[in-house]
């Protein structure tokens, strides 16, 4: 009973001590006795990196007899940094040091652990996502770096220009890889549709693996598609404000004319809206002459005048303007 608690105890007691480190893993040496017993952890800074410089010594861990190391988390900052692992190696005839070492992005909120395997720091498992995107593009950079050195071995005349043209290809890839990382792309496709349709087709010209720049192909075909919903969007409104502009001036012509109209009839004489309205019901010069007991001549006269007056050439016109009908 007593070694059963024991156990649990100890088992408790190695779980709080590993949930406290950031960094650990093990080292797997092939020959052991050239290398340094100790793991360095530094901290390093981007401004400088590029100029050699910026490294900063943060913690050294012992590597134990079965090959672990580990460190703490006080020793990782709150926010992501980037850091180094590195173990010396020791070579005692050319007298000077060679490193073994590994860049990686951590908080003091996650964790990387190190496996072993036939290379050093090599593979590894982390929570810290922004480390994993990290590596996402690592391996995406591998994978055209590989296209690049594959397509060394064509025939020599297009070796220069082959070469040329895939490293630039290449680049441009790159840098299209980090503006995806940064959700920047889209902003950036929409702003120059035509250079990433172009740098598009001289893809699929290229030597180059389709599955390295499948991930492009994807984001212009959806953004196309998404550009041509909305010019479709925005020529059916523009046609329908069209058709409602045309509607409104025909409404609006139509009241014009009648009004016009209205305004002509006003103009006509008593006895000429009498001759108008007896024409309107169909009656003959002569009827209208007998109705209103005066001449034949007379009546023409007046049909005359009104003719004029409301800009009719006969009596179907007449008819069709004050009904407003047409033949």
């Amino acid at each position: 009973m007593h070694r059963f608690f024991l156990i649990i105890v100890f088992l408790i007691c190695g779980f709080q001590v590993s949930a406290q480190d950031a960094i650990l893993g093990f080292v797997d040496l092939e020959n052991p006795e050239e290398w340094e017993t100790d793991v360095h952890l530094s901290k390093l800074s981007l401004n400088n990196l590029e100029k050699g410089g910026g490294q900063k010594p943060v913690a050294i861990a012992k590597i134990r007899k079965d090959g672990s190391f580990a460190f703490n988390k006080k020793y990782i900052s709150e926010s992501n940094e980037l850091y180094r692992l590195s173990i010396n190696r020791i070579r005692k005839v050319i007298n000077d040091t060679v490193k073994k070492e590994v860049d990686f992005i951590l908080s003091n909120k996650d964790f990387i652990k190190f496996k072993k395997g036939k290379q050093l720091f090599a593979n590894f498992e982390t929570t810290n996502q922004a480390q994993l995107e990290w590596q996402k593009f690592k391996s995406f950079e591998s994978n055209l770096v590989r296209q690049y050195v594959s397509s060394e071995e064509m025939t020599q005349p297009r070796k220069g220009f082959v070469k040329d043209s895939l490293q630039i290809l290449m680049v441009k890839l790159i840098g299209i890889k980090q503006l995806d990382s940064k959700e920047l792309l889209d902003t950036d496709i929409a702003q120059n549709e035509t250079y990433y349709l172009s740098l598009l087709s001289e893809l699929h010209a290229s030597d180059l693996d389709p599955s390295t720049y499948a991930f492009l192909e994807r984001k212009l075909t959806y953004l196309t598609n998404i550009g041509l919903e909305r010019e479709l969007q925005q020529s059916r409104w523009i046609n329908f404000g069209l058709f409602f502009m045309v509607f409104i001036l025909g409404v609006l012509a139509l009241k014009m004319k009648r009004r016009q109209h209205r305004l002509a009839i006003s103009e006509l004489s008593k006895q000429e809206r009498t001759v108008r309205g007896l024409i309107l019901q169909g009656k003959s010069n002569k009827e209208i002459a007998n109705e209103l007991f005066i001449s034949l001549s007379t009546v023409k006269t007046h049909i005359t005048s009104i003719y004029s007056k409301l800009n009719v050439a006969n009596r179907q016109e007449l008819l069709q303007k004050s009904t407003g009908t047409s033949t």
